[in-house]
């Protein structure tokens, strides 16, 4: 399996968005799951991100935002994946 490209662009972050659903139909307790949206170079990019992350940053913030796939490596100084 290839390795996303990882990209490298300035961002902002545009919209916070939380939303409830349940991974198997029938469950009690739906999850909520997370999402940052930014704009970059006049595109729309969206990633699902942990409860952390969201709570790090607020709309209206600016940086450098690093990607791979559907996956963020890094935003700014507020976002990094120390798992890379």
């Amino acid at each position: 399996m290839k390795k996303a490209e990882t990209i490298r662009v300035e961002a902002t972050l545009v919209n916070k968005r939380v939303s409830s659903y349940n991974a198997v139909e029938g469950l009690e307790n739906p999850m909520d799951m997370y999402e940052l949206d930014f704009m970059a170079d006049g595109k729309p990019l969206s990633f699902e991100v942990s409860v952390f992350e969201f709570q790090a940053v607020e709309i209206g913030m600016q940086g450098l935002l690093v990607y791979q796939g559907y996956n963020i490596v890094s935003f700014g100084s507020w976002i990094k994946d120390f798992k890379m």
